[in-house]
């Protein structure tokens, strides 16, 4: 009897050890897929523009309102461009990193130029949460932030991209002043005779047309400059289940310390199984023996 039950606990050692290497192995080469960067679209719709950064308190007109900024002479001298930093931060602390990212956006608070959070996406329940997340930050604080943020989980990917954007602005100034002269040929032959009820009525239309539609390149204009100037931060958090072969922040201590845990718990499942089924063969073999005398 003595020998069947050292031949048990060898054979459930063994069983044991198998479990915690493959539990190890397991944690070595279980995926941890990286997160992807939200692309730009998703955090706003096509129509709305961004507003970038733009030489207006240079020229002294930072604090001008819009229409007389449009009617400056300084108007030509204007430039607008963009600068933005896109990352994709991947985790297995998504509360802890998250903390770390708006602290991040509060230490620039702290400073002259301020950052605001001008978009927020989250989706997802745990373990796969998601947060992404629109920055506008100042020029000069642009650098430091983007790299305080690299240092925030693991950094799956990081683009950095500037655009001159004066282009876009001239081409809407231009529609402007086209919009402007025609208002101007309108009103003034409207004025300049008595016309008829229905030449009022069709001249009144088009101006009602023509104000709607510089209404409409205002609201532009208001979204391509501004008396703040920003750069622009796009960041993603994806939540993974910790433990991955791609997890740099899990130790080779703690994945063999994982997978001691997730053997031992197997390990008593299997004992359980086994333990269950000798008990059911048993009170099966027993009832048979009482039934054959």
């Amino acid at each position: 009897m003595r020998f069947y039950l050292q031949k048990a606990a060898a054979v459930g050692f063994l069983v044991f050890l198998v479990l915690w290497v493959a539990g190890t192995l397991r944690g070595i080469t279980l995926d941890y897929p990286l997160p992807t960067p939200i692309t730009i679209s998703e955090f706003r719709s096509s129509q709305q523009q961004f507003q970038g950064a733009n030489n207006l308190k240079q020229l002294g007109l930072g604090w001008t309102a819009l229409p007389l900024v449009l009617d400056h002479p300084k108007v030509e001298l204007i430039r607008i461009h963009d600068k933005r930093a896109i990352l994709a931060i991947g985790t297995s602390e998504f509360t802890k990193d998250e903390a770390a990212i708006r602290d991040a956006i509060k230490e620039q608070n702290k400073q002259e130029q301020k950052a605001e959070i001008f978009t927020e996406h989250r989706s997802g329940i745990e373990p796969n949460r998601k947060l992404a997340i629109e920055i506008g930050v100042h020029p000069d604080n642009f650098d430091a932030l983007v790299d305080k943020l690299q240092t925030i989980g693991t950094l799956s990917s990081i683009t950095v991209e500037q655009k001159d954007r004066t282009g876009e602005f001239r081409t809407l100034f231009a529609k402007r002043q086209s919009l402007k002269k025609h208002l101007e040929a309108i009103v003034k032959l409207r004025e300049g005779k008595s016309p008829t009820l229905e030449d009022s009525l069709r001249l009144e239309g088009k101006i009602q047309e023509i104000e709607k539609e510089m209404q409409g390149l205002s609201v532009q204009f208001g979204d391509l400059i501004g008396a703040e100037t920003y750069y622009h931060i796009h960041v993603t958090l994806a939540e993974h289940v910790p433990g991955g072969k791609g997890d740099k922040t899990y130790t080779m201590p703690q994945r063999v310390g994982h997978a001691f845990l997730w053997a031992t718990a197997w390990w008593f499942a299997v004992a359980l199984a086994c333990c269950v089924a000798a008990g059911a063969c048993m009170s099966v073999w027993v009832l048979m023996q009482r039934q054959a005398r």
